[in-house]
């Protein structure tokens, strides 16, 4: 199988363990009915269960080993984000604790802290004017979009301690803590995106206690390119168009789509009367109405790249030959992104953001992108405002620069999509170019956290972790990784 999908038994059986292992399961934001982490809790954990441990109340999902793995060093996942929720990644540990044979702790530091969530309400999950009907469907326009955004951040209460409760450095100090408390002497890390960051920090507070450490599409804010992101968005494209010319069922072989898809783009705009109907991907029927804007659009190209089911619709829609072809063909790709998620802590993943990360660096190489390529300077400057607007409101001034971390001093795997726009490989490559500890796996046809993309990619993670010595090469071959390009007569 191709895409990684979780196996519906198995996601079953291990959801099923985590809503019945006790009432707070449904009730995520009482810490009173959630137990606390013990050594006993952990080791005699038999289904999917939910604890709190430090003086915080931090809450871990604890995914028990498969029958023998037990004895095994468990894996620690850390989310990204920052402010990534657990819940929704429960099944995929589930996933993981059985190719790796061992237990997974996944902390949810995120849902930790209700004071920094819009979730209660629904504010942080953008609609974008969505509607059933045509007739209500409306542009969702940036002073839409700011009344929204200003509500939801109304409600985060980042005073007193708070910021420091969550910076990266804390969560690095409360795993150690966690890892006393379970009563483990060595674990195995593996961290995605933002993740890495604390990953970093954990090796280098207490190196020892670490296996094996995985990076998957690390956050690299101390490489000056980590920070082009129309830069990136560009080049993802054009790495697309690549793949695109060498697969002759493309039906954009003979494309540019870093040029085709934003001058596609640039035909919507606030004159066009007809709603956009977003169309289910395998049935091709109409689930919603949408207007969405140029820069709605282009958030949507953006983050289509990070997974190949998205991305491969890329050139079905560059291919386009017509206003009406265009707007039929881009509803397929609206109705895969524009549905509400929660997956997202808003007011922790700013407040680690605006407090932690230079960006005044950001708004300066953003200012250069547009300069470069004018063509997505909507997307580009919804950033620059979005950013800017989010610090500003919640009152935190950001720092002036990054600290590089100390390259990692045990054994480490680094894995990289070579089309993702977010944490591209050339500004990950140069960012641990340093370490001799390091082997890179890079997956040119993939996007954003490449091991939950295709099989071979995690079975490259399990050969990491059970091996003495890192393999020289990736298990994926080259027909493991072809993207399968949509045309309607390979989906039906």
């Amino acid at each position: 199988m191709k895409k990684l999908i979780t196996i519906t038994a198995l996601t079953t059986c291990f959801l099923f363990g985590y809503f019945t292992a006790g009432s707070a399961a449904s009730d995520p934001d009482n810490t009173n009915k959630i137990p606390a982490c013990t050594a006993d809790l952990y080791r005699n954990a038999k289904a999917v269960f939910r604890c709190v441990w430090s003086k915080h109340d931090i809450k871990l999902f604890v995914i028990p080993a498969p029958t023998g793995g037990a004895a095994n060093p468990p894996v620690l996942y850390i989310l990204g984000g920052p402010g990534g929720r657990g819940e929704v990644h429960v099944g995929h540990m589930g996933l993981l604790a059985q190719r790796l044979n061992r237990a997974v702790l996944l902390p949810d530091s995120a849902d930790s802290f209700p004071s920094l969530d819009c979730r209660r309400t629904d504010l942080d999950d953008a609609h974008w004017g969505i509607s059933s009907k045509p007739e209500d469907a409306v542009f969702y326009t940036r002073p839409m979009q700011q009344s929204r955004l200003a509500a939801c951040l109304d409600q985060v209460d980042l005073r007193g301690d708070v910021l420091a409760r969550i910076s990266t450095e804390a969560q690095a100090d409360r795993l150690m803590e966690l890892r006393e408390t379970l009563g483990t002497n060595r674990w195995v890390v593996m961290a995605e995106s933002y993740g890495a960051r604390v990953a970093l920090a954990l090796v280098e507070k207490e190196p020892a206690s670490i296996d094996r450490l995985i990076l998957d599409s690390p956050e690299t804010p101390w490489v000056e390119s980590f920070w082009h992101t129309g830069q990136n968005f560009h080049a993802s494209l054009e790495r697309l168009s690549d793949f695109c010319r060498n697969e002759y069922l493309c039906p954009a072989m003979r494309l540019h789509l870093e040029e085709r898809i934003p001058a596609l783009i640039s035909v919507f705009n606030r004159d066009m009367v007809e709603p956009l109907a977003l169309r289910d991907l395998y049935s091709r029927e109409v689930v919603a109405y949408a207007r969405p804007t140029q820069e709605q659009l282009l958030i949507t190209a953006f983050m289509a790249l990070r997974s190949p089911q998205r991305m491969e619709l890329m050139p079905y829609i560059g291919a386009s030959n017509n206003d009406e072809t265009l707007k039929k063909r881009f509803g397929l790709l609206l109705s895969q992104l524009l549905k509400p998620g929660g997956s997202l802590n808003v007011g922790f993943h700013h407040g680690v953001r605006c407090s932690e990360l230079p960006l005044a660096r950001w708004y300066e190489a953003l200012s250069v992108d547009i300069k470069q390529y004018p063509e997505l300077a909507p997307f580009i400057e919804y950033l620059d405002w979005r950013q800017k607007f989010v610090c500003d409101t919640i009152g935190i001034k950001s720092p002036l620069s990054f600290q590089p971390p100390q390259m990692p001093t045990v054994p480490t795997l680094i894995l990289s999509g070579g089309l993702d726009p977010v944490t591209p490989y050339s500004a990950v490559k140069g960012a641990f170019q340093g370490s001799t500890n390091a082997v890179h796996r890079l997956y040119p046809p993939l996007g954003h956290i490449v091991h939950s993309q295709v099989d071979c990619a995690l079975a490259d993670v399990v050969t990491f972790v059970n091996s003495e010595a890192p393999p020289e090469e990736s298990t994926c071959r080259k027909k493991d990784l072809e993207l399968k390009f949509y045309t309607p007569v390979m989906k039906r």
